[in-house]
């Protein structure tokens, strides 16, 4: 509010100011000048709030342009009346005044410069601030949209391995204990590093690794077949927690989870100057779904459009027998 009060002051200090100089510079006598704009400020002060209010109540536009129309119209006449009996008598005897000639429509005019630029710069700072508003909004809903699609996606990770863990505990295998310290692992970093907006990659991907080790549990070593690569030339670029995840989780369960012969996920993960590439492909079972979809492919695509909205992409292609997903992202 104090600001607020600042802006109307220096503007009507550089409105009194403006016209001194310019009226003053003819006869070189700034007092008398600076005092009779002076006077004359305040019709022109109330034409132009009497503008405001217009704008601002009347509907539609046509009585709000009436309206300011008229409050200009009040204006140069409030100015006529002061100089008729203050002006004109006390600094100006010798001018011969008369109410209505041309100099009434140059002191209308004075009231419209008043009132317009007023009203310009009251429309500039009420789009500045919407323009403000707007992007705070927008970003506040991107964050509550990647919150949500984080939230998708926990649980429909932590059904997956909860279910190996579940597989081994029934059979009593001696690798629950360890399986279950990997999957504590996982969920510390579900619970507190995925929480942050960006992870260093060598992270990311030391959970992927672990999460591939996890599910290779559930099938014999015969029957499946992993490769990962990876090849990266900065293990410190940050990069988005959990955005690949998806695409391995629907490798082991679209393929080589609906297969009963042998299945193959490879498994690739590249970044070279920034440029980063995962591709992910696995086998088909020859009795498969058309398409491999999911809550996950969905969530990557949504926080591609919210994250990389230009320099990201997923694109997807399957054959009889393959199903192949590749992620790319070309960081800052």
């Amino acid at each position: 509010m104090k600001n607020r009060w600042l802006l109307h002051a220096g503007f009507w200090l550089a409105y009194w100011f403006v016209f001194t100089f310019s009226n003053g510079n003819y006869e070189k006598e700034w007092g008398k000048f600076a005092i009779t704009e002076g006077v004359m400020m305040p019709a022109r002060m109330i034409a132009t709030y009497l503008s405001f209010w217009c704008f601002d109540k009347l509907r539609p536009s046509w009585k709000a342009f009436a309206g300011i129309l008229a409050a200009i119209l009040l204006g140069g006449l409030m100015v006529r009346f002061i100089k008729m009996v203050y002006i004109g008598p006390v600094w100006f005897p010798d001018y011969n005044f008369e109410f209505f000639s041309h100099r009434f429509i140059t002191d209308t005019l004075d009231s419209v410069v008043a009132a317009g630029s007023a009203l310009t710069a009251r429309l500039y700072f009420r789009q500045q601030e919407f323009i403000r508003r707007e992007t705070a909004l927008r970003a506040e809903k991107s964050e509550a949209e990647l919150q949500a699609l984080k939230n998708q996606l926990n649980p429909h990770f932590l059904f997956n391995t909860i279910n190996n863990l579940y597989a081994l505990a029934r059979v009593k295998s001696d690798q629950t204990a360890p399986v279950a310290m990997q999957l504590a692992n996982l969920l510390r970093y579900l619970l507190y590093d995925s929480s942050a907006p960006t992870v260093r990659i060598e992270q990311e991907v030391t959970h992927l690794k672990q999460y591939v080790e996890l599910e290779r549990l559930r099938f014999d070593e015969e029957r499946l077949t992993v490769k990962f690569d990876t090849d990266i030339d900065d293990v410190k670029q940050p990069v988005t927690p959990l955005l690949m995840l998806p695409l391995v989780e629907n490798a082991f369960k679209h393929g080589a989870g609906e297969s009963m012969d042998e299945a193959w996920v490879h498994i690739s993960i590249r970044l070279q100057r920034k440029q980063f590439e995962m591709k992910v492909e696995n086998s088909r079972a020859s009795v498969a779904n058309t398409t491999q979809k999911g809550i996950g492919l969905q969530n990557i695509r949504r926080q591609l459009e919210l994250l990389y909205p230009n320099s990201g992409s997923l694109v997807t292609s399957e054959t009889d027998d393959a199903y192949s997903a590749t992620l790319k992202i070309t960081y800052p």
